[in-house]
Order: C-alpha cells, then structure tokens, then sequence
C-alpha cells in the first residue's frame, strides 16, 4: 500500500526529464538559429553596404530583405525561448516537489525496521 502511495506523490519524477530536456532542446535551437541565421544575414547587412546604400534601398530589393530578417527573428525566437525556460523550470519543480514524498517513505521504513532490528 505505502509504495502505491509514494508512486501516486512522486509522478513527477517520471514526467520531469521530459520537461527538462524539452526546455534545454527550446533554449537550444532558439540559440542555434539566432546565431547561424542572424549571424550571416547581419555580417551581409551591415558588412558590405554603407549606410547611404542601406538608406537608399528600394522597396523590394535585397537589403530590406535582410533587415526585414534582423527584425523578424529576433522577435519569433524570444516566445521560444521563454517556453524553453518555462518548461524546464517545471521540470526541475517537478522533481523538488518529489523529494519531500520520497523522504517521508524512507523515515516510514526505517521507523518500521528498527524495532525489527532490536528484537534480534
């Protein structure tokens, strides 16, 4: 009966590398993608074009195509990330919202053992 209890309080310890690993996988590919896509399209952007050729630019043309990335993704990336960290944040909660449980049914067992153990 007791391990079916502890299994019932301590769920979360099944459940929590899910969430944790979901968090560090959301971080992750928010940084992969912000550095190898605004890495390459800012270096083109603000490398080799003046600031009179960026302010000149045509509507349509490359250039506002590339800032219109820089400004874009940034902006889609952060709500990933957010929920990368949300995410894992439940995770490590999770599994700190376990250990009381886990505790508790150790003192139960042990309290039940020792007077097995003077009775020798």
């Amino acid at each position: 009966m007791k391990l079916q209890k502890l299994d019932r309080e301590t769920k979360g310890l099944k459940l929590f590398p899910l969430f944790t690993l979901m968090g560090w996988l959301l971080v992750g590919f928010s940084i992969v993608v912000g550095v190898t896509l605004l890495s390459g399209t800012g270096a083109a952007y603000w490398g080799g074009n003046a600031k009179a050729t960026r302010d000149a630019a045509q509507i349509g043309s490359a250039l506002l195509a590339q800032l219109t990335t820089l400004a874009w993704w940034p902006k889609a990336l952060l709500p990933i990330a957010v929920l990368g960290l949300a995410s894992f944040m439940v995770g490590i909660a999770m599994e700190f919202h376990a250990i009381p449980g886990i505790l508790d049914n150790r003192i139960e067992l042990l309290k039940q053992a020792v007077p097995l153990m003077g009775q020798d």
